[in-house]
């Protein structure tokens, strides 16, 4: 199934759906009105049970997300700012919304990445990129999530250089899972989603659940008591969750 909307599109096959930003020409920047497309769309999938998976993407070959739609952004002072801009819909917005989303969420990023596409990127759960990404920060906005998704330095050299990174680069530095060929890239993803959509809806939730619990616990001791109470309470609310232990009981 395939529903396009004004600045989206949702392509769903069996458990996995993909939201594509419908923007090539604008190098699928981030206006007010993708944002708020992209946060129904992600409510929606929230409440439709037989989805168990979520990529992202961008149309067309040259980006994934090219940042935050800049012909939205004031260019002087006083009176193109008398207007109250704390309500405006924001990217770091939707990178919320995935981060505690509770389906698993996959990054397809198919060329460039860059300001507020690094954003998006960072709260998946998992990414794979064409061998032809880029990925840049031209300003220290996400440093607080960079510094918790991967090492100290690698954040650093990004935000304080401004260079682009190429997607091997990239992936070394953790930003990212996995890369392929451009051409396979689409094609990959939707492999990767199916593969992992394939396994019980309600294992992968608790599994997302108790990783992020896990990683935001005060302490060691405390992590592991999370992920075993998650376990437990798993256990009750699903009744194939020890269906893989049963062989070794034969």
């Amino acid at each position: 199934m395939i529903r396009e909307g004004k600045y989206t599109i949702l392509e769903t096959r069996n458990a996995v759906a993909k939201i594509t930003i419908n923007r090539a020409e604008k190098r699928n920047a981030l206006s007010r009105d993708v944002i708020r497309e992209l946060l129904t769309l992600f409510e929606e999938l929230r409440n439709d049970d037989t989805i168990a998976v979520v990529l992202t993407t961008g149309a067309g070959d040259i980006a994934y997300c090219a940042g935050r739609d800049l012909s939205e952004f004031p260019t002087e002072g006083g009176k193109n700012r008398g207007k109250d801009r704390r309500a405006e819909p924001r990217a770091y917005h939707v990178a919320e919304v995935i981060r505690t989303f509770p389906k698993v969420t996959i990054a397809v990023v198919n060329g460039f990445c860059v300001g507020a596409g690094i954003t998006l990127l960072l709260p998946h759960d998992l990414a794979i990129a064409s061998d032809r990404a880029q990925f840049g920060l031209p300003y220290p906005i996400v440093a607080t999530m960079f510094k918790t998704l991967i090492p100290t330095k690698f954040a650093f050299e990004m935000i304080l250089t401004g260079k682009n990174w190429d997607a091997r680069r990239s992936m070394a530095a953790g930003l990212i899972n996995r890369v392929v060929p451009h051409d396979q890239l689409q094609e990959e993803a939707w492999k990767w989603a199916e593969e992992i959509g394939s396994f019980d809806k309600v294992t992968l939730k608790y599994c997302k659940m108790a990783a992020h619990a896990s990683m935001e616990a005060a302490s060691v001791p405390l992590a592991a008591e999370i992920a075993w109470l998650m376990q437990e309470e798993h256990a009750l609310v699903n009744p194939r969750a020890y269906a893989g232990t049963k062989s070794f009981h034969k």
